[in-house]
């Protein structure tokens, strides 16, 4: 699929990787929409890009919320060619705190939250964009968000089971749906230098990483757009997760 031209709509677009695949898909002639929770930063998205982003105030992780999003845009003549899985939260915590005082289990709450806004985002948006592209006879791409951590990363039990799911749902839409045309591909990143990073790992750890890396640095956000381009553009990829880790997991 050429981007010039296509609609894009990707999803946690006001801030952080979200704002930087937006950034990219503009630079490359893309349409582009977003589904960001935060209204004032869908009022932001639309200012700062002088009118080129529309922006639709969702919580991707309501089911009823997306449906009418997805229909809000419709309306506003914005069907998607590509969907960006991208909205999410990381969290970690570790299955049993040895430490705390009380019940030391992981919380039932933030299991179920951390669930929800990274993998039952992805099932709700997809399906309702999906068959949109279907009735439109689109052949279309959808790419989510997924991590290395999908392997199994002590002490994000909920992190690591939904990041698996999101690579488990990427292999089967993509068997089930490709007759039509239609593609699905993770982008699975390792350690990346961005400001989340940053605020949640200490200079000391950051240091120790970049030594197991084999590349020997955190990755830059281009990367991982470079790979959504690259996902777009390949007609003939789809059905994987594309490792992007600097060669962590080797």
């Amino acid at each position: 699929m050429n981007l010039a031209g296509a609609r894009v709509l990707v999803t946690g677009g006001g801030r952080g990787i979200g704002r930087r695949l937006v950034e990219g898909f503009l630079s490359d002639g893309a349409l582009v929409g977003v589904f960001e929770r935060d209204e004032n930063l869908c009022a932001e998205l639309r200012t700062a890009f002088d009118g080129r982003v529309l922006a639709w105030p969702c919580d991707v992780a309501d089911p009823d919320a997306v449906d009418a999003a997805v229909a809000s845009a419709k309306q506003d003549g914005f069907e998607p060619d590509v969907l960006v899985n991208n909205a999410g939260v990381i969290h970690s915590e570790p299955l049993v705190n040895f430490t705390a005082r009380g019940d030391r289990v992981h919380s039932r709450r933030a299991w179920r939250d951390v669930m929800a806004a990274d993998l039952d985002s992805v099932f709700f948006v997809t399906s309702r964009v999906v068959d949109g592209m279907i009735a439109r006879r689109c052949k279309g791409v959808v790419i989510s968000i997924s991590s290395i951590a999908a392997a199994g990363n002590p002490g994000q039990s909920a992190y690591s089971a939904a990041k698996a799911g999101v690579n488990a749902l990427t292999c089967t839409w993509a068997k089930e749906l490709g007759a039509l045309g239609l593609r699905f591909v993770a982008i699975a990143p390792g350690f990346f230098d961005t400001p989340s990073t940053r605020a949640a790992l200490s200079e000391t750890i950051i240091a120790r990483l970049q030594q197991q890396i084999p590349l020997r640095k955190l990755g830059n956000p281009d990367a991982i757009y470079l790979a959504a381009r690259q996902i777009v553009e390949n007609d003939y990829l789809t059905g994987t997760v594309l490792e992007l880790d600097g060669g962590l997991t080797l």
